[in-house]
């Protein structure tokens, strides 16, 4: 600040109490302060100067450059900590150029005010000390507070007229210009390399891509954001191509007046292509609708066992292959379908069944299985009679939240492998051109995959603790006047009562005839029992001895079922 340190000290939020302490606080609101007299550098030198003349050593609070228009203190930490030392009682001398510096906020200067008399600090400015607990001198600082009320509002009601003439003169409005420009002289100017891919992204959508396949595009060509990411996210794709800006004209609305301004720019994109863009968009949308031609098809079958049934060799789930008419339907391990496509990866598992098992078989298998365990079951008797099993979480909501999180970490792995991919290609460029600029797109999406990794670590986490606790007062609400009628429930009944009482069903080749089945309750309904506080006496009361989870048997699933 060009004095000599030694004769002050300069605190941020610095906590030091000395005797007799001359405490200066200074700040500006904006630029122009730097150039009207009222610097940091002026208001400073003032204050020392002051200081000299009291003989106290001075202690110099610099806010620096902040509004003082809120009626809050959020945006000022070192006159925050400074209020904290009055209320201290460590501050008897407090200078400020003027004291706007402390608030023009009438609100806030009032509580300001009422701090400083409460706690008898004497006010100096330039021309010299206020004691504010003289009614006169209060009254002229409230006069004074008013005058600065009024003088702020009248430069903010300029700054707001000069911005929106600047901007009816063609100026941009502030902050960033949007994708495909740059500032020159305070006016929009098409920046060369970004409104390539602006208008190769409305070519792409033009011609029928999705927005995931210009996304992908943009990252194997290593065409980063604003933010200097290289995985564009979707929202940021279609706000750009609904931007009128690549058309030659924006709006922008004043918010006081609610006046909306038609601004023109440099147009990037020509009229044929934005027409054929908002062809496609409205082509999309009424595909969207309900207007559009429904796919015809078969009925469609309701699995009994689906995200059920598992595969006890290697953990996948079966999938049912079922079409009317033929013969047999069977289930069959999903390691089969996927093992081309995970081939290689760390997807990859070897599994060691050979048998499909039909569908017929062993659904009937389990439900016969599941409503015996269910018949002979204390705790389930008493959980239905109570109507109570653990806490409050419903059935729906449980499953809601698994299918939202499931199509999340399905997304996010999507999204690795592309990166992945994208990283493998550029690697290569790389070693080609040695192009540093590809070097950090690399970084970048080396850093984008490990976060998306770290994302899928946790949502999986979270997936897993849902289905664990999944305990349901909805599902008995729905279910516990029905049990009677368990054979009489439609197959997606069966399946959703299904879905409450069970976690998982495993199957797993036993010998070259037979599979063996294991079922997983979500509560120890296996073998309970209920045992009596007084066997000579019922009326006491009983207790329910949990069974086991897990109820196994053994069938020869392939073998037509005869009844």
């Amino acid at each position: 600040m060009g004095l000599d340190s030694e004769n002050y000290s300069v605190v941020f939020g610095y906590n030091r109490l000395v005797k007799e302490t001359f405490h200066i606080y200074t700040r500006v609101s904006t630029s122009v302060q730097e150039e009207d007299g009222t610097s940091l550098d002026t208001q400073l030198e003032l204050g020392i100067e002051r200081s000299k003349k009291l003989d106290m050593k001075p202690r110099v609070w610099n806010e620096g450059s902040q509004s003082s228009s809120r009626d809050d203190l959020s945006n000022r930490p070192v006159l925050t900590e400074l209020l904290q030392e009055v209320q201290e009682g460590s501050v008897k001398h407090l200078y400020v150029w003027n004291t706007d510096r402390l608030s023009r906020n009438i609100q806030t200067w009032g509580l300001i005010r009422l701090l400083l008399i409460k706690n008898d600090v004497h006010l100096h400015t330039p021309t010299g000390e206020m004691i504010l607990s003289d009614p006169q001198t209060n009254l002229m600082l409230g006069i004074m507070s008013e005058f600065s009320q009024y003088d702020n509002l009248i430069r903010t009601e300029r700054f707001r007229l000069g911005k929106l003439q600047r901007i009816k003169d063609g100026f941009w409005k502030g902050g960033p210009p949007p994708y495909g420009y740059r500032l020159r002289d305070g006016h929009l100017e098409v920046d060369d390399f970004e409104s390539k891919w602006v208008i190769k992204i409305h070519e792409m959508y033009r011609d029928g891509h999705t927005v995931d396949e210009i996304k992908d595009t943009l990252m194997k060509n290593g065409v980063m954001t604003r933010r200097d990411n290289p995985v564009w996210s979707l929202g940021s794709i279609n706000s750009l191509l609904s931007n009128t800006h690549y058309d030659g004209y924006w709006y922008y609305t004043d918010k006081k007046s609610d006046q909306t301004v038609r601004v023109s720019c440099p147009r990037i994109c020509p009229p044929e292509l934005i027409q054929g863009v908002k062809s496609s968009w409205d082509k999309r949308r009424y595909k969207k609708g309900s207007n559009r031609r429904t796919k015809t098809g078969v009925t469609k079958y309701t699995y009994l066992l689906s995200k059920i049934l598992k595969c006890g060799h290697c953990g996948s789930y079966y999938y049912g292959n079922y079409r009317h008419g033929r013969q047999s339907n069977y289930y069959h391990c999903g390691n089969k379908t996927n093992k081309y496509r995970d081939k290689g990866t760390e997807n990859e598992k070897v599994c060691g069944s050979k048998r499909n098992v039909r569908i017929d078989n062993t659904e009937k298998v389990v439900w016969d299985l599941v409503k015996d365990v269910l018949a002979s079951s204390h705790l389930y008797k008493e959980t239905i009679k109570t109507g109570v099993m653990g806490t409050e979480q419903s059935l729906k909501g449980s499953k809601d939240q698994s299918i939202k999180i499931t199509k999340k970490i399905d997304k996010l792995q999507a999204d690795v492998q592309k990166v992945t991919d994208t990283i493998v290609d550029l690697t290569t460029q790389n070693l080609l051109s040695k192009d540093r600029d590809l070097k950090r797109v690399i970084k970048r999406l080396e850093e984008t995959r490990n976060q998306k990794e770290v994302e899928i670590r946790k949502l999986t986490t979270d997936l897993e603790e849902i289905e664990s606790a999944g305990k349901w007062v909805d599902w008995l609400k729905v279910w516990k006047n029905r049990m009677n009628d368990l054979d009489k429930f439609t197959p997606e009944e069966r399946h959703e009562f299904l879905s409450g009482i069970v976690s998982e069903v495993v199957v797993t080749e036993h010998d070259k005839q037979e599979h063996k089945l294991e079922v997983f309750f979500r509560f120890p309904y296996v073998g309970d029992k209920l045992v009596y506080v007084d066997p000579n006496k019922k009326s006491k009361g009983y207790k329910i001895k949990n069974g086991r989870k897990v109820k196994s048997t053994r069938y020869d699933l392939l073998k037509k079922f005869t009844s």
